[in-house]
């Protein structure tokens, strides 16, 4: 894990911005698991299932980096930075 357990954070002193990277982390780490668990599958049925886990794990992670890219482009709108 790259970040500390969950129940080790101070959630009351993260902003949404940390709470996004954190959640993209996890949902990297919970692809590459099911990856890893799927090369190592006995059985086609198996590995398939992990396969299409890790990529639904790939997809959300992918959802998150969209609302935290628009995130971004909203504190920069606001602050008057963007284009």
């Amino acid at each position: 894990m790259a970040h500390p357990p969950h129940n080790a954070l101070n959630w009351t002193d993260m902003s949404l911005q940390n709470i996004l990277e954190l959640a993209i982390e996890d949902e990297i780490e919970a692809r590459d698991y099911y990856t890893v668990a799927a090369e190592h599958a006995g059985n086609s049925g198996t590995r398939r299932m992990l396969l299409d886990l890790a990529e639904m794990e790939q997809g959300h992670a992918d959802a998150l980096r969209k609302e935290l890219e628009d995130l971004r482009l909203q504190r920069d709108l606001e602050a008057g930075i963007a284009d």
